[in-house]
């Protein structure tokens, strides 16, 4: 697990008139130059990386490479990156974990390549040498890499399947940059400029775009090149898939069970390994503590050796050690701008405060390495707003009496949800179905009528929007319209044509919530922040292919007699023989930040000092009364959605001024 940072000179580039490709005379300078700003790059985002630093630049000083390593695998000097073939001509840095790197290894050695070190993130050059870009679907695991080919002239930058390790992009100045926080653009010389419109689109949980202009994340499963210092293309390698809604499922039941366990089983196992100490985060809920079941399993059977961090009730069922930490209203307050400054985006939640504040407490007791529950939810159908896209359809696929729902009782489930104002949860819903504009019904229609699509698309600004974003911006009110078009035509069709509508929103929220909010606010950066590697099992492409497969009434079950839903039915089953009965027989309890806080107290005092109206208005975006409003609705009033929307202005404040960017200001009038 590291911290990347590189650019790369485009062929249009100049740097204060002067052209960007020196003569010989000139190459010491710019190497200095360059050597210069990506290590203030790296110092930014060192967190990520403590253990060792290091960088290289290329002969004509066109492409830099930067790396902080936070070592893991291979703690020697030999595993430092960057990595180059023996030729000198395949140099990439890279930051995460690839599995079943061993066997890998010694294939491509029977092929003759060498290695100097038994660190997994080598492999990256040899597979490139062997496979060039095909190289991507060999790799299994959480990764984030920036490679550059200097006989083609190729530089390429990919992530994983599922966006777990972030890398961002921006032109500046003529240089393409690459990295895997938007912090560490700012020594290159970036003034960071509000992107408006993303925020009112809400696109910045959507799709490429970020809060800034001009600056992309590279999205899931894809991977950006650069040919010959001028063309830049972001190009997909993967996707999620679910099989045909007409097809019919032959397996039995007790087969998929033994499919699940399996898989899960070696997605942990192969997460276990590591050079340092080993830990769990469990939360109490399902998803953690068939992770830390499993880990015991392992243990007892295969003699695995780690340390666990747990929770109380399962830490003693597991008889394993535990460490905890308590959230209050003091360590919302005093953690909140930090937790920002690496969250680099706003939201209308806390929840990223306690995962910051939860993982200082691995590096207190120098663990390294922590295994989470992270995209469980996605893969077995954990949300409570996924039950009307459940019902939506019949479950053609698997058509016996026994594990589907009467065709009678889902009708009557499916009108109850279209005519109901609340979530499935009993919350007020953001928008309801019942008087969604026309243009909302439309939008629908492009997805089969999904409606998880609506939760994804809650914006924390629009309502509190200065009166020149409305006219600039656009006044269409639907909120929907940025993440419908981020879905592209491909998994369009298929969400119209192929999919079950519980997997077409599963699709949704994998892609964009799960990939751009909680990856990131509960994942990565969190982590980072406090130099530990997030392992997560349950997004392992072997199991979560094998569970995109199932039948929708293998992930939610509906009890006629109680009228309840049973969510993640299979995963509990896979799991029982694992888990405490407890935790088998409950309910999905979400884990949410609080959204109520004492008058005067700490939360509020921290709220007052951020939202002056100076720092509003140097936003440039924000009506300042209506913010003012929000902030008494919420504190005062207990108005949870204003509260909610006071936050997400007060993390844009700290971003803003640790960031210092720019006011924004109108363009087209």
């Amino acid at each position: 697990m590291c911290g990347i940072s590189c650019a790369v000179t485009l062929k249009s580039a100049t740097r204060n008139g002067r052209a960007a490709v020196y003569a010989q005379d000139h190459l010491a300078t710019e190497r200095t130059y360059l050597s210069d700003r990506l290590n203030e790059s790296l110092e930014k985002i060192k967190h990520r990386g403590p253990d060792a630093r290091g960088q290289w630049i290329s002969d004509d000083c066109r492409v830099a490479l930067g790396h902080n390593r936070l070592s893991i695998i291979d703690l020697s000097p030999e595993a430092e990156q960057p990595f180059h073939d023996p030729e000198e001509c395949i140099h990439v840095v890279v930051n995460g974990e690839l599995y079943g790197h061993d066997a890998i290894r010694e294939d491509l050695i029977r092929g003759g390549h060498s290695f100097k070190s038994q660190c997994d993130s080598e492999i990256v050059v040899a597979l490139y040498k062997e496979h060039g870009l095909s190289l991507l679907s060999r790799l299994r695991g959480e990764f984030a890499f920036s490679l550059y080919d200097s006989r083609t002239k190729l530089f390429m930058a990919a992530n994983d399947r599922y966006g777990i390790k972030p890398l961002y992009y921006t032109v500046q100045h003529g240089r393409l940059l690459v990295a895997s926080e938007m912090k560490a653009f700012l020594p290159f010389d970036w003034t960071p400029e509000w992107d408006v419109q993303a925020l009112w689109d809400n696109a910045w949980i959507s799709d490429k775009r970020t809060i800034f202009r001009d600056v992309y994340r590279l999205r899931p499963g894809h991977y950006l090149s650069c040919t010959g210092f001028s063309a830049l293309e972001q190009q997909k390698y993967w996707d999620i898939e679910y099989r045909d809604k007409r097809e019919l499922e032959t397996r039995t039941e007790q087969e998929m069970i033994e499919g699940v366990r399996e898989r899960l089983l070696e997605a942990i196992r192969v997460r276990l390994r590591a050079d340092v100490p080993v830990g769990i985060f469990l939360s109490g809920g399902l998803d953690s503590s068939v992770i830390a079941g499993m880990v015991k399993h392992l243990m007892e059977t295969e003699g695995a050796e780690l340390v666990l961090a747990i929770a109380q009730r399962t830490a003693e069922w597991l008889d394993v050690q535990k460490y905890v930490v308590e959230i209050d209203e003091e360590t919302i307050a005093a953690n909140f701008a930090d937790t920002f400054w690496h969250v680099e985006t706003a939201s209308a939640d806390l929840g990223a405060i306690g995962k910051f504040a939860l993982s200082k407490l691995p590096q207190a007791h120098g663990i390294k390495v922590i295994l989470t529950g992270e995209g469980s939810d996605e893969q077995f159908a954990g949300y409570f707003d996924l039950q009307p896209d459940f019902v939506r359809e019949p479950d053609l696929s698997w058509p016996s009496p026994s594990n589907t729902l009467p065709e009678s009782v889902r009708k009557t489930l499916h009108d109850t949800f279209e005519n109901d104002q609340t979530n499935t949860d009993g919350s007020q819903m953001i928008s309801n179905r019942v008087h969604d504009p026309p243009e909302a019904s439309f939008a629908k229609r492009q997805i089969n009528n999904c409606d998880y699509v609506r939760i994804v698309s809650y914006s924390g600004i629009r309502n509190a929007a200065a009166s020149w974003v409305k006219q600039e911006c656009g006044t269409n009110e639907l909120r929907a319209v940025a993440v419908h078009h981020a879905i592209d035509g491909t998994a369009r069709d298929k969400i119209m044509r192929k999919w079950h509508p519980l997997h077409s929103s599963l699709y949704i929220w994998t892609k964009i919530m799960l990939a751009n909010i909680h990856l990131v606010q509960l994942g990565d950066r969190m982590e980072m922040a406090h130099s530990i590697e997030g392992r997560q099992p349950f997004l392992d492409h072997h199991l979560t292919e094998y569970v995109n497969n199932l039948p929708p009434s293998m992930k939610i079950r509906y009890d006629p007699e109680t009228g309840a839903f049973n969510e993640k039915w299979v995963l509990k089953e896979a799991a029982k023989p694992f888990i405490p009965d407890e935790i088998y027989k409950r309910t999905k309890h979400p884990f949410t930040a609080p959204i109520r806080f004492k008058v005067d107290g700490p939360v509020h005092e921290m709220m007052r000092s951020l939202l002056t109206q100076d720092a509003v208005e140097q936003l440039g975006f924000i009506d300042w009364k209506i913010c003012e409003d929000l902030l008494h609705a919420g504190f005062i009033e207990g108005n949870a959605m204003k509260m909610r929307g006071a936050f997400c202005i007060g993390m844009l404040v700290v971003i803003g001024q640790r960031f210092g960017v720019r006011k924004a200001e109108p363009e087209f009038f």
